[in-house]
C-alpha cells in the first residue's frame, strides 16, 4: 500500500509514481488501488482484468481487488463468517520456508485483516481446504498475514490484497483460478492430477461432477488413438474444467454416449444442468468451448471467470431490473443469445443489485437512463471498446446490434459532457470527450491531458501542482495544460488504467505515457524532453524566490 511521500527540498508535495495495477480476475478483469486511484479492469474485472480479465477498466472505488488502508471502512458483505479454518494453515516468517519445503505443493493466499475481498475469499478457501485435505495428496492451503508479516510480503512483491501464490516444489508461480471453492478445488485437482481422471461407474462421475460446475468427459474402447490424444491435449491445455475419461458403456450412456464420443456436462447455479454430445476429435476445443457456455451469464463477481476467461473477446449485456430480468422483457436477448453462441457472450446485469454498480458507472447509465439497456464490451484490439444499441430494444435491433459486434463492425459509443462554454479552470484546459480532438490532438499543439476522477484523493494531492505547471507554460502558445474528468468522459485516444493518468500528445506524433515524478519540476521536465514545438520558459533570476520557477 502505497502512501504520500513527504516533499524533498522546496516543500513540493511528492506523489508516488503512477504503477499499473491488476485487477481481479483478469487476469483478466483480476484486478485495484494501490498508488493512485484505480480503475476497476471490469470487463477482464476483468470490465479487469475490466471491468477486470483482462486488461479494461471502470472507474469504481467499491469493487476492487486491492485496497488502500484507508478503504478499510467501507462496507462490504463479509460473508457469513461460518467456514471452519482448520485446515488452512496459519504461516509467518517462522514456519514458512520449513512449510513450503516440506511440501510438494502449497497455495498461499496472502491476506490483508481489513481487505472486504479477503473477507469474501475466506469461507470459500476454508471449504476448499477441506475438500482438497480429502483427496489425500501432498497439497497444502495456507496463508499468510502480510499486514503483520511484511518480510514474506515484500519477498513476493505482494501488491495487493488478496494475492494467492502457488508453489510446486518450492517453485512460486501465479495462481490462475477462481475464487469460490469448487472453482479453486478444481484448479487444484488439475495442478496436482493426471489432466484427466479416469472413472468406472456411475458413482464415481456423480462425484465428479459433485465438485465441478462444467465436466467433460471422454468415452473411448481404449486410451489410446487420435480422438484420445486431442481429448488429453485440450485437457492439459485448459485450467478451468474438469476433465474425466472411460471406458465403462454404463457411464457414457449415463450420459447421452451410445458410441465413442465426448459429453460436457454443465450444472451452474444460475442454469438448468444440461449435457450436450458430439462424436469424433475433429473440432473438439471448439465443441468444449461451446457446450460449456451458459446461454447468458448473471454478472456478478463469481462469474467473472465464466465471462473473461471463455475465449470469447465480445460481450453483449442486457441491463435492466429484476422485474425485466424475470419477465418476457428479456426473451429478444435470449433468442440473439441462442443465435450467436460462441461468437458473444451474453451477460444480464440486474440494476438492482449493489454488485452492478459499476457496471452502470462504467457504461454510464444513470438512474435516469430507461431500461433495459443492451450495450456491448470487446477486447479484441487489446483495448477495451464500448458499444450501445443504438435504436429501440427489439428482437430484430438487437438481432442485427449482436450480429454487428460479432462481425465487428459496430461503432463504438464513448461518453462525453457537454462542451463547456468556458473551458478554462485557472489555466488548465478543461477538455471533454466531444472536444478531445478539437483540443488535444490539434497538430500544432504540445498537450500533457491529466484524466482524473473527481473522488480521487491522489488527483486532489496533484491538483494544486497541476494548476501551477499550467501557470508557467500559460504564455506558451504551443503548449497545453489540458485535464479531462475519466468518469465522464472518454475517446478512443485514451487509455487510463487508473487515476491519475497522465499523457503527453507531442504535435503529430504518438501519445506518451508519464511515469515519473508528478512534481512541478519533473512534469516540467517531462514537457521539455517530449515537446516537438520549441519553446523557451523564463529563466529564475538570481534573487527571486518565487517558488516553483525551476531553472531547465
Amino acid at each position: 500500500v502505497a502512501h504520500l511521500a513527504r516533499g524533498r527540498a522546496g516543500g513540493e508535495p511528492q506523489l508516488p509514481s503512477p504503477q499499473v495495477v491488476r485487477s481481479p480476475n483478469s487476469r483478466p478483469l483480476q484486478s485495484l488501488l494501490n498508488t493512485m486511484c484505480t480503475r476497476r479492469q471490469l470487463l477482464a474485472l476483468a470490465l479487469g482484468a475490466f471491468l477486470a480479465l483482462a486488461a479494461v477498466a471502470t472507474p469504481s472505488k467499491a469493487q476492487d481487488e486491492y485496497y488502500d488502508e484507508d478503504e478499510a471502512g467501507e462496507d462490504y458483505d463479509e460473508g457469513d463468517g461460518s467456514a471452519d479454518e482448520a485446515d488452512v494453515v496459519v504461516l509467518t516468517t517462522k514456519n514458512f520456508d520449513a512449510t513450503i519445503k516440506a511440501h510438494k505443493y502449497v497455495l498461499v493466499e496472502f491476506y490483508a485483516p481489513w481487505c472486504g475481498h479477503c473477507k469474501q475469499l475466506a469461507p470459500e478457501y476454508a471449504r476448499a481446504a477441506t475438500a482438497i485435505k480429502a483427496l489425500e495428496e501432498d497439497i497444502v492451503i495456507a496463508k499468510v498475514d502480510a499486514t503483520e508479516q511484511k518480510e514474506l510480503g515484500d519477498r513476493f512483491e505482494i501488491k495487493g490484497f488478496p494475492t494467492l501464490k502457488w508453489f510446486v516444489d518450492g517453485e512460486a508461480t501465479e495462481y490462475g483460478g477462481g475464487r469460490d471453492e469448487k472453482t479453486i478445488v478444481s484448479w487444484v485437482k488439475k495442478k496436482t492430477g493426471p489432466p484427466a481422471v479416469t472413472i468406472s461407474s456411475t458413482e464415481e462421475w456423480e462425484k465428479a461432477t459433485a465438485s465441478a460446475d462444467v465436466v467433460v468427459l471422454g468415452y473411448f474402447t481404449a486410451f489410446e488413438g487420435a480422438d484420445f490424444d486431442a481429448f488429453i491435449k485440450l485437457a492439459q491445455a485448459d485450467e478451468r474444467l474438469s476433465f474425466v475419461q472411460t471406458t465403462d458403456a454404463k457411464v457414457a450412456a449415463a450420459q447421452g454416449l451410445t458410441a465413442p464420443g465426448f459429453a460436457v456436462y454443465k450444472n451452474y447455479a444460475f442454469e438448468e444442468a444440461s449435457t450436450a454430445t458430439s462424436e469424433g476429435g475433429e473440432g473438439l476445443e471448439e465443441f468444449v468451448k461451446l457446450a460449456a457456455m451458459p446461454l447468458t451469464v448473471p454478472f456478478s463477481e463469481e462469474t467473472t471467470d465464466i465471462i473473461f476467461e471463455s475465449g470469447i473477446e465480445q460481450q453483449m449485456m442486457f441491463i435492466g431490473d429484476t422485474e425485466m430480468l424475470e419477465g418476457d422483457a428479456i426473451e429478444s436477448f435470449k433468442t440473439v443469445a441462442a443465435e450467436l453462441k460462441g461468437k458473444l457472450v451474453f451477460v444480464t446485469v440486474n440494476s438492482d443489485v449493489k454488485a452492478a454498480e459499476p457496471v452502470l458507472e462504467f457504461f454510464g447509465i444513470t438512474e435516469e437512463t430507461p431500461r433495459p439497456v443492451v450495450m456491448g464490451f470487446s477486447i479484441s484490439d487489446g483495448q477495451g471498446k464500448k458499444f450501445k444499441l443504438p435504436t429501440e430494444y427489439n428482437l430484430e435491433n438487437t438481432r442485427a446490434f449482436g450480429q454487428a459486434m460479432a462481425d465487428g463492425t459496430a461503432t463504438p459509443d464513448y461518453k462525453s459532457e457537454p462542451i463547456p462554454e468556458n473551458n478554462k479552470d485557472g489555466e488548465v484546459t478543461v477538455v471533454v470527450g466531444k472536444s478531445f480532438e478539437d483540443i488535444v490532438l490539434d497538430s500544432e499543439k504540445d498537450v500533457l491531458l491529466e484524466v482524473y476522477a473527481p473522488w480521487c484523493g491522489h488527483c486532489k494531492q496533484l491538483e494544486p501542482i497541476y494548476h501551477k505547471l499550467a501557470k508557467r507554460f500559460k504564455k506558451v502558445d504551443s503548449v497545453v495544460i489540458a485535464k479531462m474528468d475519466g468518469t465522464a468522459n472518454e475517446h478512443a485516444q485514451v487509455t487510463a488504467e487508473g487515476f491519475p493518468t497522465i499523457l503527453f500528445y507531442p504535435a503529430g506524433g504518438e501519445v506518451v505515457s508519464f511515469d515519473g515524478e508528478r512534481t512541478l519540476t519533473g512534469m516540467t521536465k517531462f514537457i521539455k524532453q517530449h515537446a516537438v514545438k520549441p519553446y523557451e520558459l523564463p529563466k529564475k533570476k538570481k534573487g527571486d524566490e518565487e517558488s516553483g520557477h525551476d531553472e531547465l
